[in-house]
């Protein structure tokens, strides 16, 4: 990348560099495009997080030590282009030329007076699947949709008002909308409202969830009871299935501590490490190192080694692009909830079974057996907790977990 900057009127500037004053949990720090002008600078934020080793500052590039530096770096070399184009078009026009104005050119289409939400939103759509972030798409994508929907029009992104706010929580809960799905949008909206606030583009007296609470409700416990969980595994069924296969990803779910079901189908055989299991949750980026009790070694047995580089072969992931993981994962977890939920009737199961009652079946027996809360909360990868504790399980996590899960799994048997 040999052009790092350029300038316009002599005074507005916008370059790459490595924002030294933002830090995350793991030590990744995000690159940024700064933009100057009379003296003032914001900044636009590039999505992309890098350790401080794997940037060249001086260059304005992604190092070689970063396994996809290629891709990075021609990701960000575009991004550059093309804002260079939009800072060359302000040069030509006499409008104000503060580094806020400039920004609502960088980000906006030509021509226009007011940033919409819609495009912004699709913007920042377009970042996160550029940096594989497939599933925060959605949901910013599922929300925009849904406020475009409710206003009916391009509404600007100042025009977000704590009436057309509350107006919209309103009408979602007059179609039936549950709390907490309408709590799910009003995250996303907030969150891309947040982002055009760091971007300028917007004042903070525009925002309007200072006033506006979201509220959630408590939802039904859907766990269910170790006699049911041993009702489920003694059940006869035949093998190979869709119900028995079903099954089986069922307790490879609670052998697994609660694994997402997306991170179970995406496991392969690389990922697992002598008696270990050990993969990143796709939900928050975060290690993971789980011990292959017996029992989850024999339905892996099942599975592996059987024509496919996925651990599930079941599901036949092979041939689906990264872009579609979340779309092909919904359509399977679907297929196999409904099996779950006619064994479930079967088995005389007090409510509805599905692959996330594994999940709260395992937290509830843990629980049960005396373990906190917080200790809990870590073995199932939640991004809260008591600091001490999580202190604690970083340094002995292995055996702590392991034993814990062997006793959570051991009341089934």
């Amino acid at each position: 990348m040999k052009v790092l900057a350029i300038t316009t009127k002599e005074m507005a500037t916008i370059k790459l560099t490595i924002d030294k004053r933002r830090k995350y949990n793991d030590g990744r720090q995000p690159i940024i495009f700064r933009v100057t002008s009379n003296s003032r600078s914001t900044s636009i934020d590039s999505c992309v997080k890098l350790f401080p080793k794997e940037w060249d500052n001086s260059k304005g590039k992604v190092n070689k030590i970063h396994p996809e530096h290629k891709s990075l770096n021609l990701l960000l070399k575009n991004k550059l282009f093309e804002l260079e184009k939009r800072l060359l078009g302000a040069d030509k026009t006499d409008g104000d030329s503060s580094v806020v104005s400039l920004v609502k050119v960088l980000l906006n289409k030509p021509n226009e007076d007011k940033i919409t939400f819609k495009n912004f939103a699709l913007l920042e759509i377009e970042n996160l699947k550029k940096q594989k972030r497939f599933g925060n798409a959605e949901a910013y994508e599922g929300a925009m949709k849904r406020l475009i929907g409710f206003t009916g029009k391009e509404i600007s992104l100042d025009q977000i008002s704590y009436n057309v706010i509350s107006d919209f929580n309103i009408q979602l809960l007059d179609e039936g909308v549950s709390k907490n799905t309408i709590a799910m949008y009003l995250r996303e909206i907030r969150a891309i409202l947040n982002l055009a606030i760091k971007r300028k583009l917007i004042s903070r007296d525009c925002y309007p969830f200072y006033d506006f609470k979201i509220k959630t409700e408590k939802t039904v416990n859907r766990a269910i009871k170790k006699e049911h969980l041993k009702n489920l595994i003694a059940y006869p069924l035949k093998e190979n299935t869709v119900q028995w296969h079903s099954r089986n990803i069922f307790f490879l779910i609670f052998y697994l501590i609660g694994i997402s079901f997306l991170d179970l189908v995406l496991l392969k055989p690389e990922n697992i490490h002598g008696d270990r299991i050990m993969y990143k949750r796709r939900k928050t980026g975060k290690m993971y190192s789980i011990k292959i009790i017996p029992e989850a070694q024999r339905l892996i047995n099942f599975y592996i080694n059987d024509g496919t580089k996925y651990l599930i072969s079941y599901f036949r992931f092979d041939n689906v692009d990264p872009k579609d993981y979340r779309k092909v994962t919904g359509l399977r977890i679907r297929s196999v909830n409904d099996a779950l939920q006619r064994i479930g009737i079967k088995c005389n199961m007090p409510f509805e079974l599905t692959t996330y009652v594994a999940r709260y079946s395992w937290a509830n027996i843990a629980k049960s057996l005396g373990y906190p809360k917080d200790q809990i909360a870590e073995a199932l990868g939640h991004e809260y907790g008591n600091r001490v504790t999580g202190i604690y399980l970083d340094n002995y996590g292995s055996e702590v977990i392991d034993e814990m899960n062997e006793r959570v799994t051991g009341e089934t048997q």
